[in-house]
């Protein structure tokens, strides 16, 4: 039982012998990604939570129908802006005004002293009031292939779009936050 097991291996194992280990395995590898990606394009801490726990619910529910032409990944990826998007949508019929916005309070802090706390959170607010300049679509394909790590092709699948289309998403959402500091350094590796 090989920790560094791929995720459909995984899969295969849940569903071949119901085998509770790789499924709690899956889990913990993406439980705290959703909720990540969820803090990232939500405000409430509380319904990121909410969302990222409802979507591992559907994910475990759905296994059984997992497209392996895809990645588990991509596939789980799916639900989770699906879930999102609609939970968005339902507050907006309810009458709430809320907009798909990105949190980034999931930024590392270091252990540092009292300076190295503010300077984190001075960080953790730009990058927030700099993520808000980007449309849904441009924040969604930043925040799944520069936060979560995913390949064009894979934010493609989810997405249900080119690979072009979310190359010209990163394009456009740079060319917008060219004048942040912190992000330029980030893209640029520095």
């Amino acid at each position: 039982m090989d920790a560094g097991e791929s995720d459909e291996d995984l899969i295969t194992r849940w569903k071949i012998g119901r085998d509770q280990f790789a499924l709690n395995t899956l889990i913990s590898r993406y439980l705290p990604r959703f909720y990540g990606t969820a803090r990232a394009m939500l405000i409430a801490v509380e319904e990121a939570e909410d969302i990222a726990q409802d979507v591992m619910l559907k994910v475990i529910q759905a296994i059984e129908r997992f497209d392996a032409r895809f990645t588990f990944q991509a596939w789980s990826y799916t639900i989770l802006l699906n879930t999102v998007r609609n939970s968005v949508r339902q507050r907006k019929q309810r009458g709430k005004r809320f907009e798909l916005t990105p949190h980034l309070d999931e930024v590392a802090v270091s252990e540092g002293g009292a300076g190295d706390r503010l300077a984190a959170e001075e960080a953790k607010s730009m990058l927030d009031g700099a993520m808000r300049k980007l449309s849904e679509k441009q924040r969604v394909a930043v925040v799944l292939m520069l936060l979560e790590g995913l390949s064009a092709t894979e934010v493609a699948q989810i997405e249900g779009c080119s690979t072009d289309a979310v190359y010209q998403r990163v394009t456009e959402a740079r060319k917008l936050l060219r004048g942040e500091l912190l992000l330029k350094r980030a893209w640029l590796g520095e």
